[in-house]
Formats: structure tokens, C-alpha cells, sequence
């Protein structure tokens, strides 16, 4: 198995997409589809370990109702959510 540190999200992405073509093409052997399959799965997994990882860095600022700048941490959000960060919800926020 592949460690996710050895693969960029770059790369991961680029051969995920070249798995998906190869199998939409319907080309493959039975068995060639299937380890494709599983590597398309590793490869998803550690795609989306590489985002929530990021965006758990994602970080802005915001002014409090006093008026002084505080420095926040987006916080995930739930697995069945499509996006992992709070946006602000406020004029008041900066970026």
C-alpha cells in the first residue's frame, strides 16, 4: 500500500483521473478493472486525507462585536458535508 506522504495531491488526482478514463473506456480485463478500482479507492483516500488536512489549516480572521481582530481556525465539518470549512458569516470577517 502506498503511504500517503509518498504521493503529492497533484499526482494522486492526475492518476485517479487516468483510472477513470481507463474504465470508462470498458477496455480492461475483468481483473485489470478490479485492481484499478482498488487503486482508484487508495487513491481517493488519500486525496481526501490530503484536503481535510488541509483545510483543517485554513485559518481567518474575524472582528469581534467590540471591534478587535481575532484570529479563528475553520472548523471541518461533518463527513456528509461538502465543504470542511465555517465561511464567515459576517461582513465584520476578514480574510
Amino acid at each position: 500500500m502506498t503511504k500517503k506522504t509518498e504521493i503529492s495531491f497533484e499526482q494522486a488526482l492526475t492518476e485517479l483521473e487516468q483510472i477513470a478514463e481507463n474504465l470508462e473506456r470498458g477496455q480492461l480485463t475483468l481483473e485489470e478493472s478490479i485492481k484499478s478500482y482498488e487503486r482508484g479507492m487508495e487513491l481517493k483516500t488519500i486525496c481526501q486525507s490530503i484536503l481535510a488536512e488541509a483545510e483543517g489549516k485554513i485559518e481567518y480572521l474575524s472582528k469581534s462585536g467590540a471591534g478587535e481582530t481575532q484570529k479563528k481556525t475553520a472548523s471541518p465539518k461533518s463527513e456528509t458535508s461538502s465543504r470542511a470549512a465555517t465561511p464567515p458569516s459576517t461582513d465584520e470577517e476578514l480574510f
